[in-house]
């Protein structure tokens, strides 16, 4: 019920899309949760396929810089 909540909520601060970018941070913070609570051990892998994660959210949140419309000559 505190997921749907907290959805709902960033949501209407974030807007849809925004919000939707967010949802690929979840196994990021799955593989932390589990690491605290269960005392999971956090491998390479993990931390390689998370950094792959937080590039991939930022650059859907910013863009590439070469294929953004604004980035091109000016005429």
């Amino acid at each position: 019920m505190l997921c749907y909540l907290m959805w709902n909520t960033a949501v209407r601060h974030l807007g849809a899309l925004q919000t939707t970018n967010y949802i690929y941070v979840v196994p990021l913070v799955t593989l932390l949760t589990s690491a605290w609570v269960l005392n999971e051990i956090i491998t390479w892998i993990a931390l390689v396929g998370s950094a792959f994660i937080l590039a991939g959210v930022y650059l859907a949140e910013r863009g590439w810089p070469s294929f953004r419309k604004d980035s091109g000559p000016s005429e």
